[in-house]
């Protein structure tokens, strides 16, 4: 008997680390896009609305792999498969290793949706299994499980593009959608996904007698209205900033003449301080009043970023990472106090906190991109950092919600 417990929690283990792997995986060809935007651009954009362009594909990206979300949240949440791993790792290897040697825009458009809706089918469903499967220890869980992917977003763009940078040559990139295609062979063959496994506490399975009828999304939704609505707007406004800093960034290093390298390791500086902060914030949550931690990371961030656009060299570097680290370190409570709320519907909540707040952020940079063109990229990004610092007082409509700091706030 103890034989079996040991074995089931190392399995539970080597899949944990497993879907962490594949999201890391995923997340290196989803973030493909912003690094190789400019090339898109020059081939297809007028210099005169270079930006705007540049907002519209980002909103197109935005609608399928973010707003897809909620529909796959909601799919997930009836259908356990571990095909939406499956699916998701193929489309995003298969769509955005292609995009850049597109010959239409046309065609950019039909790849940004095939990448962005494999985005879109994986993560609901992978970040409920990776909280379920981290056991009683889910705010790490998480926060482990979307380091994984923002180290992906950060490392695996600049390991991608070594040989096409070294050649100029886009067209080397589609040979390496190879290894994403080999991920998603192996996904259904290591994870084993247990139709009665407890998606909101722990990993196990639920006795008959634990089972519960659950109830309709709009009756557990329903008392929880406002605070959500405040989750989502919080998480929105903040991926307006993240979302448009990745991509506006990019142009705008290019725009400085930047070296492709450069301006492809500041990004993955940039995106790497995202994945320290998600990740700091699993130890953080165990430490500081949920709230206060919120009211932080949106309140002190802003003046650290707009500092890094005022700076160079070291300095902006280091600004700039920490202006990052600290916006994220937010992240993961949206998600858990969402899934809190919304029992038994905790892929759909991932899938809001996650998915449409950052295909609403998304949709948003359009509006960037237009002000961009109008008053210059310089005067857009200091007003874009701002955002957070603007939504930070939200955080007093959150004051009933738990205190993960606490062992009994669940």
């Amino acid at each position: 008997m103890q034989n079996n417990q040991q074995t089931s929690k190392s399995s539970t283990r080597n899949q944990f680390f497993f879907l962490t792997f594949t999201h890391t995986i995923l997340d290196s060809y989803a973030t493909l896009f912003p690094h190789i935007l400019p090339f898109i651009l020059e081939r297809f954009a007028k210099s005169f609305a270079r930006n705007t362009f540049a907002g519209v594909l980002i909103s197109l990206f935005s609608i399928f792999s973010s707003l897809g979300q909620v529909f796959f949240g909601w799919l997930s949440d009836r259908i356990r498969s571990v095909h939406f791993i499956t699916f998701g790792v193929a489309c995003s290897a298969i769509g955005f290793s292609l995009v850049g040697i597109a010959p239409s825009v046309w065609i950019v458009f039909i790849l940004l949706a095939i990448g962005g809706l494999g985005v879109a089918a994986f993560h609901p469903q992978a970040t409920t299994y990776a909280g379920a499967l981290a056991a009683e220890t889910r705010g790490m869980g998480i926060a482990i499980f979307l380091t994984g992917g923002n180290i992906g977003r950060a490392l695996g763009p600049i390991l991608l593009l070594l040989i096409p940078y070294y050649y100029m040559d886009l067209n080397y990139l589609a040979w390496e959608m190879q290894i994403g295609i080999l991920v998603a062979i192996l996904a259904p063959i290591v994870l084993d996904f247990q139709d009665e496994l407890d998606l909101t506490a722990s990993a196990r399975v639920l006795t008959n007698e634990e089972k519960t009828v659950r109830q309709s999304f709009w009756r557990v939704a329903q008392p929880h209205l406002l605070p959500l609505t405040i989750l989502f707007v919080i998480a929105s406004l903040r991926t307006l900033t993240i979302a448009g800093l990745e991509n506006f960034l990019s142009i705008y290093f290019d725009d400085l003449e930047y070296s492709h390298q450069n301006r492809s390791l500041v990004l993955a500086l940039f995106i790497f301080a995202g994945s320290m902060g998600i990740m700091g914030s699993g130890w953080l949550l165990s430490k500081i009043n949920t709230l206060v931690l919120m009211f932080l990371s949106l309140a002190v961030a802003p003046p650290l970023l707009y500092a890094s656009l005022h700076t160079s060299g070291i300095v902006f570097l280091v600004l700039l990472f920490l202006g990052n680290m600290v916006l994220t370190s937010s992240v993961t409570i949206n998600i858990i106090l969402a899934q809190m709320m919304l029992r038994g519907h905790e892929s759909i909540a991932a899938s809001f906190m996650m998915g449409a707040s950052w295909g609403v952020g998304g949709l948003l940079n359009l509006i960037v991109g237009v002000l961009g063109d109008k008053f210059g990229l310089p005067i857009v990004l200091d007003g874009l950092v701002m955002v957070p610092l603007l939504v930070s007082p939200l955080t007093l409509f959150l004051r009933k919600q738990p205190d993960l700091s606490k062992p009994d706030s669940d």
